[in-house]
């Protein structure tokens, strides 16, 4: 019975083969088998409107006016898991802060040591962190004029934190800056452009 089963699957097989091989070839393969399309990005979804090096941009579809974008980056570990993400947007004139930052760290920090941020062998400033969610731990940061400029200009920015568990032995996360000032100029650029 098991090799009539068998036969059977085998027999259907041919037949279906052979049924796609005897069909009209006035279609060609890319219309008999299509690869499909992107999807729509709807109003309220992010996509990604470019990318230069280490560095992307992401905007928002909005129904009408101008786009809220910033530029980002998902570090990760020497085993390519996430460790960190951080994400880069200008802020409006008329504040010691230029560009804002948002800064997403593991959960388990010691909150009360805060961030620590530095660009290259730079001294490290320290930063507050505003809340905790079920994927981390965010710390806001402001960049003035001069600090900016340090990013664009820089090599590598570091992250450094405290775990609650151990907080007298601090972990240092490395951020790549290759492609900033790109990634930058282009999202000022195109915020100008709106």
């Amino acid at each position: 019975m098991m090799k009539l089963a068998k036969w059977g699957i085998l027999a259907f097989s041919l037949t279906f083969a052979s049924t796609a091989l005897a069909q009209d070839t006035s279609e060609s393969t890319d219309e008999a088998f299509p690869t499909g399309t992107d999807p729509e990005v709807q109003v309220g979804q992010t996509y990604q409107a470019g990318s230069y090096d280490d560095w992307e941009m992401v905007c928002v579809k909005v129904e009408s006016g101008p786009e809220p974008c910033e530029i980002g980056q998902l570090v990760l570990d020497d085993s390519a898991n996430p460790i960190a993400d951080v994400r880069v947007f200008p802020l409006p004139q008329g504040s010691q802060a230029i560009a804002g930052a948002t800064m997403l760290t593991p959960l388990g920090v010691s909150l009360q040591n805060g961030l620590l941020f530095s660009v290259d062998e730079g001294d490290p400033k320290q930063y507050p962190y505003a809340f905790c969610n079920n994927v981390g731990c965010i710390a806001r940061v402001g960049f003035t004029p001069l600090e900016l400029q340090k990013l664009r200009k820089g090599a590598t920015a570091k992250m450094g934190i405290r775990l609650f568990q151990d907080p007298n032995n601090p972990i240092t996360i490395g951020i790549s800056l290759k492609g900033f000032a790109d990634a930058y100029t282009a999202l000022t650029k195109r915020a100008l452009e709106q």
